[in-house]
């Protein structure tokens, strides 16, 4: 499986994220991946929540055209309540997941309602998880996916550079790929106040990054390796 992260900056309007998106769907498509990643928030922001339908037509709509998936980022709203989502599309257009947000950070918590659960998502590659950037903080959650069969978990994330604790924060995809014998791509924003650190890795290493810039990067992914530390090692 060949997945690409999409380090992208991140407007207050929709349009112009949507339109981003679309940009880098078809250039991931260039670079033959199966499935491009973005960030958290990617299409909208919790500052300024629209109706995210006819961006999401346009989004589905690229993916069916450059068959390929795509997770993406974005706050919405359902029954009156906000939401910090990630949606998965299926290269035949369709939205094959939503998961909402299960831990949310600080602020957040004021404003923002929590999804319930989230869990491993059956793909024509096998299973794949999804969590939201500080979802990662907590390994039993992230656990769970990687018990469910979840060989690449997924991390959309807008980090806030606050310099406390950034360090140690931007080690935790690698240890999560470690403890969880996966892939974790955790994908960033390039927005001024954000870590601005993306990374793609494996449990053995970090394959590839993007830092400090917009841009995208891929690397193929090899389902058999997972099979076989999985039982080596025994983590999970």
């Amino acid at each position: 499986m060949n997945v690409a992260a999409a380090q992208i900056s991140i407007s207050p309007s929709a349009e112009k994220n949507a339109k981003k998106i679309l940009e880098y769907i078809e250039k991931a498509a260039e670079k033959k991946a199966d499935l491009v990643c973005f960030p958290e928030g990617a299409l909208i922001k919790r500052k300024k929540i629209v109706d995210i339908t006819p961006f999401l037509e346009q989004i589905k709509g690229a993916c069916k055209k450059n068959k390929i998936y795509c997770i993406f980022g974005s706050y919405f709203k359902e029954k009156s309540k906000v939401y910090n989502g990630a949606f998965l599309i299926g290269k035949n257009g369709k939205v094959i997941y939503r998961y909402k947000k299960v831990n949310l950070f600080r602020k957040e918590r004021k404003k923002t309602n929590r999804g319930t659960s989230s869990k491993a998502i059956a793909t024509e590659f096998g299973k794949i998880g999804i969590v939201i950037c500080w979802d990662s903080a907590y390994p039993e959650y992230v656990k769970k996916l990687s018990r469910q069969g979840a060989w690449v978990i997924f991390c959309p994330s807008y980090i806030k550079n606050y310099g406390r604790e950034l360090e140690s924060y931007l080690q935790i995809p690698y240890v999560r790929a470690f403890e969880n014998s996966c892939y974790f791509v955790n994908v960033d924003s390039a927005n001024k106040d954000c870590a601005r650190y993306s990374v793609i890795c494996s449990p053995s290493k970090i394959i590839k990054t993007i830092k400090g810039k917009e841009g995208l990067v891929a690397a193929d992914l090899d389902r058999r390796k997972i099979i076989g530390l999985r039982r080596y090692y025994k983590l999970v």
